[in-house]
């Protein structure tokens, strides 16, 4: 995350098998079940940008 920046809530609905599903992933790499979320959406992300599908952030651009 970039210095500086705030963080926002989301709410998110999703089903119980797949929330249950996060909950065992993130107990598995010991994180709570919104850091796991939060990695899985950056990496997400992440992968979209550097496939062209999502065009890169200009974060950095803003003088």
């Amino acid at each position: 995350m970039m210095e500086g920046m705030a963080k926002v809530t989301i709410t998110l609905y999703v089903d119980e098998e797949d929330k249950e599903a996060l909950q065992r992933l993130a107990d598995a790499e010991e994180r709570s079940l919104s850091q796991m979320a939060v990695l899985i959406l950056r990496r997400a992300i992440r992968e979209a940008e550097q496939s062209g599908k999502l065009p890169p952030s200009n974060k950095q651009d803003k003088s």
